[in-house]
C-alpha cells in the first residue's frame, strides 16, 4: 500500500505543478513543463513497462536451462484458437493461454479443449479493458475476480497466473492479486504480432531475440485475424527446437492442480 500511496502522491504533485503557471512567464512555463514531463514519464514507466516491479512483483522468465515458453493473450477466438491448438498438437508443444473471461464464457469448449490437451489456462481479466490502469478499485477487483471465475466455471480450477491488458499496472494491483492468490507474469520477448503483417518478419523478430528462459508474448485473438502468427509459428518452433530449446508452460500444471483440485471432468488433462 505504501507504493500505491507514493504513486498517487506523484500523480497529484505532477498535476498540481500546473498551478505554478500563474502568473504566467516564460521561465515559469519552462519550469512547469520540465516538472510535468518528468512526472509523467515516471508514471508511464511505472504503469506500462512490462518488467518493472514497483507497483506489482512480476515474473518474466521461466526456470530451467534450455527452456522457453510460448504465451498467447486475448483469446479464445472461435476461428484462430482451434487452428493454433491443431498446430501445437501437431508440433507437440504446450503453451500458456491468458484468456479473457468474457470470451472464454462465449467459447468454453475451446478453453476446455486447450486445458485437456495439456496447455495452461491463465487469467487475462474479464473484459480486457483498454484503460486498465485507470480502473476504479471496484472495477479492478471485478475484472480480476470475474476472469478467475470464468476459468473456474469452464475447467474447474482457479487460475494461478495473471496478466493485465498490454501489461498495464494499477496502483492497487499488487494488493488485489495477493488477495486472489495470483502471480503476475509478463514477458521477456514482445513479438509485436499485433502490428506485423508479414509472417517472415515476425518469425525473424522472435528468433533474433529468443534464448533460454524467455517468455514470448503472442496473441491468438486479433481484430484482423491471427493468420500471420499462425504462419510464423511453425518456423519459430522448428528453429528453436533445432537450437536445443524445450517448450514449457509459464508454470507447472501440477501447481494449479495441487492448490485447487479439478473436478472429474478435467482429470483426463493431467
Amino acid at each position: 500500500m505504501a507504493r500505491s500511496a507514493i504513486f498517487c502522491l506523484l500523480f497529484l504533485a505532477t498535476n498540481a505543478s500546473l498551478a505554478l503557471l500563474y502568473p504566467f512567464t516564460l521561465s515559469r512555463f519552462l519550469m512547469v513543463a520540465s516538472i510535468y514531463a518528468v512526472g509523467t514519464l515516471i508514471m508511464l514507466y511505472l504503469l506500462f513497462h512490462p518488467r518493472n516491479h514497483w507497483l506489482v512483483s512480476n515474473r518474466y522468465r521461466v526456470e530451467g536451462a534450455g527452456c522457453i515458453a510460448l504465451t498467447f493473450d486475448d483469446g479464445p477466438n472461435p476461428v484462430d484458437t482451434p487452428k493454433l491448438l491443431d498446430l501445437l498438437r501437431e508440433k507437440g508443444v504446450k503453451a500458456t493461454f491468458f484468456v479473457v473471461g468474457k470470451r472464454a464464457d462465449q467459447y468454453p469448449e475451446i478453453v476446455r479443449r486447450a486445458w485437456e490437451e495439456g496447455h495452461l489456462i491463465a487469467n487475462h481479466t474479464w473484459s480486457h479493458y483498454s484503460l486498465f490502469c485507470f480502473l476504479t478499485p471496484a472495477r479492478l477487483r471485478a475484472e480480476i475476480e470475474r476472469g478467475a471465475e470464468s476459468v473456474h466455471r469452464i475447467c474447474g480450477f482457479r487460475p494461478r497466473l495473471f496478466r493485465s491488458p498490454v501489461g498495464q499496472r494499477h496502483p492497487l494491483l499488487r494488493r488485489y492479486l495477493e488477495n486472489s492468490g495470483l502471480e503476475y507474469v509478463s514477458w521477456s520477448i514482445r513479438s509485436r504480432d499485433t502490428l506485423t503483417w508479414n509472417s517472415e518478419v515476425l518469425a525473424r523478430r522472435i528468433l533474433k531475440q529468443a534464448a533460454s528462459g524467455d517468455i514470448i508474448l503472442l496473441h491468438d485473438h486479433l481484430p484482423r485475424g491471427a493468420h500471420v502468427m499462425l504462419e510464423a509459428l511453425p518456423v519459430v518452433i522448428d528453429d528453436l527446437r533445432a537450437r536445443g530449446l524445450k517448450f514449457v508452460l509459464a508454470c507447472p500444471r501440477d501447481v494449479v492442480s495441487v492448490a485447487t483440485p479439478e473436478p472429474a471432468a478435467c482429470e483426463s488433462a493431467r
